[in-house]
């Protein structure tokens, strides 16, 4: 494994005991700690980008898909007002007898 040393400014020293407590709880050092957690973390962001570039397509299919059931229902008015004028002048040159 490749080893980076990274200094963390600004941590206070209440901070570093708690991960330095929990580490010694779970059973692992406080830097395996921290290497699990920046890992996880990475990951939840890639994961938060991904999310957002999905949003967008699905966005993009809720309104082709609301067009198509505007259409169809314009459609079905237009279908009907032609039935309409079909039976009217069916009745017309053809009269009940």
């Amino acid at each position: 494994m490749k080893k980076i040393r990274k200094d963390i400014r600004g941590l206070d020293e209440d901070t570093l005991n708690v991960i330095e407590q929990y580490a010694q709880k779970a059973g692992v050092t406080a830097n395996e700690l921290l290497r699990e957690l920046i890992t996880d973390y990475a990951k939840r962001i890639q994961e938060i980008e991904a999310s957002e570039i999905l949003h967008a397509y699905i966005d993009d299919l809720i309104e082709a898909n609301n067009r198509l059931i505007q259409t169809q229902n314009e459609n079905t008015l237009v279908i009907g007002e032609l039935a309409k004028k079909i039976i009217e002048r069916l009745d017309f040159y053809l009269p009940k007898e």
